[in-house]
């Protein structure tokens, strides 16, 4: 068979440098700046290869896969095409995919496979826009796409010559599930949905042989487990690790050697990391562990997870916080403030040496369901808008696009992070709730050029002159405002929240108010 794999043209295309000679220094990009890659079609390329199939991998909507370009529905140009999706909000792009590779089926629908996680979540409705009916779940047995076989999909070795190394964070990383789905049922997450079976236990070994005798010996592997933790088989999950070469001080057998570590890249759970569960982690080399931290209930056992993984010699976290869902502003800046302030422990219990940091990753809820009931989000916008009719917006505000927008631009200095420097982090969050609220509410243009518009210089800053002060006068106006909550509260508020340039430029039409008419171009600005 003819077999294309494709994915949609969803990614930012990045810059990428001439190619250079095979033993240059710089021969492999960083994994970390290049892009995940799309697991499942690298599965299917090697289920394919393996019968003898031709393969090829496209990105987007790619014209050169018809024969002399030319288009020609009674011809089936290819066998099957396989579309892989990812997240809801690329709905239309999906849909417009589909569409365009129907043609290099000759329009036969039962040639066409769409799977992954915006194909389980929203499979009517690429039914009902297409006539292709998606593959819901995780692929495991080749009959769910039609073919003779016993395989499992999901444990074959994925193909990672399919898909280009400049672009795909493939060069120095292997990826894999020791276990999948969760025991958990939260309210926010698709995973009961995309993975309903709790699999407690997945053996990697063979796959982990098969990519190092195929592509050599890479040192990261990076595991996409959603919670390992509940796992009754974590003890053999470690010595499969272990066997395989992960544990601390052990390298590869490259030249020059690099030491191996491991990735729970989709987090621990902090309520069920025991200290016998940790004193099995910590026998690997896990770097970093990720915690997450999304509920304020929980910081009692978020906070002892902490300690324990140090206490076994962790050093490095970069923990997940959730916000927007059932959450508040003041929730999200609590939360963050415990680990400003663990951080700030650890550095003055062992000053001078690297004790332990806490990167915080603030992310966005984003609802897979609409609020009325369609079965999908295309948008991703918050689920439960604020209704209250008399709120007091300096003491308790409710999540708006304006704040949420501004929580990314806060934390895109460090890419999605607040910094683990205690002073980088209070300023980057505020030394108080209420001058974390003026920074929910400040223009883009100055929460983003900051070392231009404020004058107060931090501790730990590169070497800086003090900016403009319009900070500080920005945040002495917006603090004003919400002190009085009165009319003129009312109407710059509604005119920022829904943080389009359409609200700023009605208001400003009718605006007689010179202050508030000075701060609100500041949004219309571009960056």
């Amino acid at each position: 068979m003819r077999v294309l794999l494709v994915e949609p043209d969803y990614r930012k295309r990045r810059h990428q440098r001439a190619a250079p000679e095979p033993d240059a220094a710089w021969a492999r990009p960083d994994d970390a700046t290049l892009w995940y890659p799309p697991l499942g079609l690298m599965k299917l390329s090697r289920l394919h290869k393996a019968r003898g199939d031709t393969v090829r991998f496209v990105r987007g909507c790619d014209s050169s896969i018809f024969q002399g370009g030319n288009l020609f529905r009674s011809a089936h140009l290819w066998d099957r095409v396989y579309i892989t999706t990812v997240f809801t909000y690329h709905f239309k792009l999906v849909i417009n995919t589909i569409r365009f590779y129907l043609d290099a089926v000759g329009g036969t629908v039962s040639r066409l496979y769409v799977g992954g996680i915006m194909a389980s979540l929203m499979a009517r409705q690429i039914h009902n826009e297409t006539g292709v009916s998606p593959v819901v779940g995780v692929l495991n047995s080749p009959r769910q796409i039609g073919l003779a076989g016993s395989s499992d999909i999901d444990l074959l070795p994925p193909d990672y010559g399919l898909v280009d190394s400049t672009l795909y964070a493939i060069n120095d990383t292997y990826y894999a599930y020791t276990t999948r789905g969760c025991t958990n049922k939260c309210p926010w997450c698709g995973v009961a949905r995309i993975e309903p079976a709790f699999v407690p236990y997945m053996d990697i070994t063979p796959i982990i042989r098969t990519l190092r005798d195929d592509y050599g010996d890479k040192a990261k592997l990076k595991l996409m487990d959603n919670n390992v933790l509940a796992s009754p088989h974590l003890g053999r999950i470690v010595d499969d690790l272990l066997e395989l070469g992960y544990g601390r001080g052990q390298y590869t057998r490259t030249h020059p050697k690099k030491q191996r570590s491991v990735d729970f890249n989709q987090g621990l759970d902090a309520t069920l990391l025991t200290e016998e569960k940790m004193r099995l982690l910590s026998r690997l080399n896990v770097r970093p562990i990720r915690i997450a931290f999304d509920r304020a209930t929980e910081k009692r056992d978020y906070t002892r997870a902490l300690g324990l993984a140090k206490a076994h010699g962790v050093k490095l976290f970069s923990n997940y916080m959730l916000y927007n869902f059932h959450d508040t502003p003041r929730d999200l800046y609590e939360r963050l403030l415990v680990n400003v302030r663990l951080n700030e422990e650890w550095v003055a219990a062992e000053p001078g040496r690297l004790a332990g940091k806490i990167y915080s990753y603030p992310m966005r809820f984003a609802p897979i369901e609409n609020s009325d009931g369609d079965g999908g989000n295309r948008n991703r916008e918050a689920a439960n808008p604020d209704k209250k009719r008399h709120r007091d917006w300096l003491t308790e505000p409710a999540w708006t696009r304006r704040f949420t927008r501004s929580v990314a631009v806060m934390t895109g200095a460090a890419h999605g992070a607040i910094s683990p420097t205690p002073t980088l982090a209070r300023r980057t969050i505020g030394d108080t709730f209420e001058e974390f609220l003026a920074n929910l509410y400040m223009p883009e243009e100055l929460l983003r050029n900051r070392n231009k518009h404020e004058t107060r210089v931090y501790p730990n800053e590169p070497k800086r002159r003090p900016g403009t002060g319009k900070i500080e006068e920005f945040r002495s106006f917006i603090l004003g405002l919400l002190r009085q909550q009165d009319d003129r509260f009312e109407t710059f508020h509604t005119a920022v929240s829904p943080n389009t340039a359409a609200a700023i430029r009605a208001c400003l039409k009718t605006l007689p108010d010179p202050e508030m008419k000075k701060w609100l171009r500041f949004y219309l600005k571009r960056h």
